[in-house]
């Protein structure tokens, strides 16, 4: 008899009334009767069909990605601690330095030494680099490029300017020449 309205055949028919399950254990001793009302039979019918497999599986995806999510917390909350130790360090530092830098300048005016100037070569001495002095900057701007060789001699073999440095073999200026006279 299909199509009579107490729905046999159909265990989700929705017009069929309420569902009465009954639970029972092999051994007989234990039972259970579960009612479930219209509107329940609809909400297990929409569950167990396919379009509702496939909205819960992907509430269970977008469930996993918050929990995978919410377990980053803690880690990211650490390292932006990390982060802003670091920040303060850094403004720490950089105010520590802005006051070494006015203390030098400071120092540099008590003393006299013109601030270094754009333009002033530094060659390498020894561990620290110095600027070659103003007479010795003079000499080498002043003394003619065709006058002089690779050694740093004129056409006659003496060397340039007293106390000016020679260039070595790369062209690269040198030290100058140290003097014996005895000094008074």
């Amino acid at each position: 008899m299909p199509g009579t309205p107490r729905g046999y055949g159909n265990i989700y028919t929705p017009h069929a009334g309420s569902m009465v399950i009954q639970v029972q254990r092999e051994g007989g001793l234990q039972s259970r009767t579960i009612v479930l009302s219209p509107r329940q039979v609809r909400l297990l019918r929409f569950f167990t069909s396919r379009g509702g497999r496939i909205i819960a599986a992907v509430l269970a995806l977008v469930i996993v990605a918050i929990g995978i999510e919410a377990a980053r917390v803690p880690a990211l909350t650490q390292r932006l601690a990390t982060f802003e130790h670091t920040a303060t360090r850094l403004d720490t530092l950089e105010r520590s330095l802005a006051e070494l830098q006015k203390r030098y300048d400071q120092v540099q005016r008590m003393l006299g030494a013109a601030p270094a100037r754009p333009g002033d070569e530094l060659t390498p001495v020894g561990d620290s680099i110095r600027r070659p002095p103003r007479h010795a900057r003079a000499a080498l701007t002043a003394r003619p490029a065709a006058a002089t060789n690779v050694a740093g001699t004129d056409a006659t073999g003496a060397t340039g300017a007293p106390g000016a440095p020679s260039a070595d073999s790369s062209g690269k200026p040198t030290s100058a020449p140290k003097s014996t006279a005895p000094m008074d």
